[in-house]
């Protein structure tokens, strides 16, 4: 059997030698949270990059992925694997709310610059020729 520090420098290997991939429409697949062995009628629908992310940082968190001899294990293993995702859907929510709050405060300023128009005197006549304001 492999140890962990073995699997975490195979892991670290494999992740320099795969390219960086584009997310498309299409490259959707399902994704045992709780793992397949574990848990296999839950499952979400994510890309395929994130997807391979979430495996590794499960593999990482110490999740593994076979089928456990103890119904004990294979439950330790499942709430392994669902904590990486409940971390990786907080992530998500806090980039989320951090845009959202980005997007008020522009649009709050946005308004107050519309309102200081609005109140602003608009000058009545044409300016002189010759003649400098003081």
């Amino acid at each position: 059997m492999i140890g962990r520090t073995a699997r975490t420098v195979l892991r670290a290997s494999r992740q320099q030698a795969r390219p960086p991939r584009k997310v498309c429409p299409f490259c959707f697949e399902g994704d045992h949270i709780g793992g397949h062995n574990h848990i296999p009628h839950l499952i979400v629908e994510e890309c395929q990059p994130h997807h391979a992310q979430l495996t590794e940082e499960r593999f990482a968190a110490g999740g593994e992925m076979q089928k456990q001899a103890s119904s004990i294990k294979s439950v330790e293993m499942a709430l392994r694997s669902l904590a990486v995702t409940g971390h990786a859907n907080a992530s998500a929510i806090n980039k989320l709310s951090e845009g959202l709050e980005f997007c008020a405060d522009k649009l709050r300023a946005y308004e107050a610059s519309r309102r200081a128009r609005k109140k602003s005197p608009k000058r009545a006549g044409k300016k002189k020729r010759g003649v400098t304001p003081r």
